[in-house]
């Protein structure tokens, strides 16, 4: 009786797993997420667009997710297949890296070989744009003091007020590193809410500010980006992260996905957030640059 029993259940084992992996073989829909944030939803639209006319596979999108460790959380549940994140938030925040700043490449190298080898994901190549820390100041301010790189504050810091997110003026790797890094100092650092520092700049309450380079409200004021000539701000490039049991029967999605490889520029993605700030569709925005580019018809 008991071998009847052994020999039963062994069946139906070997019978569960025949199912698991005729189920597995059949995924025939990538389920690509975002966060709720003006960037990855548009990249988020692209991606999906991009897989259901190139591959024979369906995709959907879901863009309300609160954070990229909710995200990565997902794909380690096997909720999600495809997400847009930046390298060095995944750098910092999944791999507690808390070392000195990497160049582009490395941080890539990094995080891509990070979540190979400790999550089963894999990451595409970096889309081009760097949606980093950069200092803006106003135009008129720009042409008055000739200025066009970061090292160029140099003169003027000493009398100038300099506005921050929350927190920019404390952490290592915002105002007191870059200081020291640069040898520059401002008369007075103001930490403040994201949007108030765009207002306080509009209105003179201060003379310098350190936005985020693909927000779209630096082209909306005529702002002038100070480069970061000495490479202080950590990177933090576009790309996706790709689940790799998609890949093991689907291993088109990821050449899909690289085909966006360098195409889209810190610049061209300020546009695209534009847009979408202004209230437009992101499926009809990530759709037109693909047409643009001659990614699909």
């Amino acid at each position: 009786m008991k071998r009847t029993v052994v020999v039963f259940m062994c069946l139906a084992l070997a019978a569960g797993l025949t199912f698991a992996e005729g189920q597995k073989e059949k995924q025939t829909t990538v389920r690509v997420a975002s966060q709720n944030v003006n960037e990855t939803v548009i990249l988020a639209h692209m991606a999906k667009i991009l897989i259901e006319e190139k591959t024979d596979l369906g995709a959907t999108v879901n863009t309300e997710f609160s954070g990229s460790s909710v995200l990565h959380q997902a794909m380690v549940g096997n909720e999600i297949d495809v997400y847009p994140t930046w390298t060095g938030t995944q750098l910092t925040g999944i791999l507690r890296y808390e070392g000195p700043n990497l160049s582009s490449e490395e941080a890539y190298r990094r995080v891509k070989e990070g979540f190979e080898k400790q999550f089963n994901m894999t990451w595409s190549k970096p889309l081009g744009f760097n949606n980093t820390y950069i200092f803006v100041v106003r135009k008129e301010t720009a042409d008055k003091y000739n200025l066009k790189v970061a090292s160029d504050l140099a003169p003027y810091a000493a009398k100038w007020q300099l506005a921050g997110d929350e927190n920019f003026d404390t952490r290592s790797d915002a105002y007191p590193g870059w200081s020291a890094h640069y040898g520059i100092t401002f008369k007075k650092v103001l930490p403040m809410q994201y949007g108030l520092m765009y207002r306080a700049l509009a209105q003179g309450e201060v003379d310098a500010a350190v936005a985020y380079s693909t927000d779209s409200r630096i082209k909306k004021m005529n702002l002038v980006m100070l480069e970061d000539d000495k490479g202080f701000f950590p990177d933090y490039s576009g790309a996706y992260v790709v689940n790799q049991d998609l890949l093991s029967s689907h291993p088109e999605v990821l050449d899909v996905l690289n085909s966006l490889g360098g195409k889209i520029s810190t610049a061209t993605q300020g546009g695209l957030n534009a847009r979408y700030d202004d209230g437009e569709d992101p499926a009809v925005i990530a759709r037109d640059f693909l047409k643009q580019n001659g990614m699909i018809e």
